[in-house]
């Protein structure tokens, strides 16, 4: 990740069109883009509900082919295309391991995809892209020292170390939803499996905080957390959202129910600080969003460590992931000079 603030890719000239493609376990962005990185065209679709590999790349390609018709331009005519998927990518070999949520686990990418396109392609896990995409234009610009960290339903992290991706022996690096910050034996029998999701996102995800904000109104029944009650309808209806919201808003309850997610967030990023030394730790996903959020979660940190490190929240939104897949295009077409 040289050109870490670049708007556009030096040594590439002349028109040609990229798609950049993020994967999600629900919804897939999909961007093309010109050189430079401007947007064409966007979509979001439902990702492909499918029950083998074949079917789910065949199913991607098919939505791509839909988008590149709104741009009135065909699969042959880009010069590239980056994808992002939720799991371990070996970007050399195209396998791709630890993938809780697709039926991907194990397989191929670039064996099942050449079918659909021959030219320059460039497979990563959906957080690397995202990281590449905030390093390139979004809250990264100018550091080569950078940690992305997404919270929303789950947790997943990225690291771009003296200006590259830095993936780890296995293309795992990163995975830091299997952080442990809350050691409890009794909830740790037998061993984690690599399709199962981490603890640390249990405690500090946005579907954590649900829970545990659940939870926490169950216990406390008489009047407690009226107002969250009350704007989510029922306790069972109760999201990270609703409780965010109020807590930026100064109720109490909320706040309170806020804290024990934002310490474990704050622990999990005071050891990356702590370990790393990061210039800069990006934030992205909806509690990033929130000041209160990274107001407190900065707050907390600090309390952590004495290492600085700046925290700010993620600026491209959803489409930081299919920026970084065509920004991995755009660098593969560039020489080794260039790069």
């Amino acid at each position: 990740m040289k050109q870490s603030a670049a708007q556009s890719v030096p040594g590439l000239s002349g028109s040609g069109y990229t798609a950049g493609i993020d994967i999600g376990g629900t919804k897939t962005l999909i961007l093309i883009t010109d050189n430079s990185g401007h947007v064409v065209v966007r979509n979001k679709k439902p990702t492909v509900q499918a029950e083998h590999a074949e079917a789910f790349i065949e199913g991607v390609f098919q939505q791509l082919d839909e988008v590149l018709q709104e741009a009135g331009l065909l699969r042959h005519s880009l010069i590239g295309i980056g994808i992002g998927f939720p799991g371990a990518v070996n970007p050399h070999t195209g396998m791709i391991h630890h993938v809780p949520a697709l039926p991907l686990d194990g397989v191929n990418l670039l064996e099942l995809i050449r079918p659909y396109y021959s030219g320059p392609l460039y497979l990563d896990n959906d957080v690397n892209i995202a990281a590449l995409g905030e390093c390139w234009q979004g809250a990264g610009a100018g550091s080569t020292q950078m940690v992305m960290v997404t919270v929303g339903t789950g947790i997943g992290g990225a690291m771009i170390l003296n200006g590259e991706l830095h993936r780890g022996a296995g293309y795992t690096a990163g995975e830091i939803s299997y952080f442990v910050v809350d050691h409890r034996p009794e909830e740790a029998a037998g061993s984690v499996s690599s399709l199962e999701f981490g603890r640390y996102e249990s405690l500090a995800s946005g579907t954590g905080i649900g829970e545990h904000a659940r939870r926490w109104l169950h216990q406390r029944a008489g009047g407690a957390g009226e107002q969250i009650i009350a704007q989510a309808g029922t306790i069972e209806q109760v999201q990270a959202i609703h409780v965010l919201q109020l807590a930026a808003a100064g109720d109490g309850d909320a706040q309170a129910i806020m804290a024990e997610p934002i310490g474990y967030m704050a622990a999990g990023l005071a050891n990356i600080v702590s370990l790393l030394n990061p210039e800069r730790i990006v934030v992205g996903g909806g509690v990033s969003e929130s000041s209160y959020y990274m107001s407190e979660l900065t707050r907390r940190v600090q309390q952590f460590t004495p290492i600085e490190a700046q925290l700010v929240p993620a600026r491209l939104g959803n489409e930081a992931g299919a920026l970084g897949a065509v920004y991995g295009v755009l660098q593969t077409l560039r020489t080794p000079a260039e790069r």
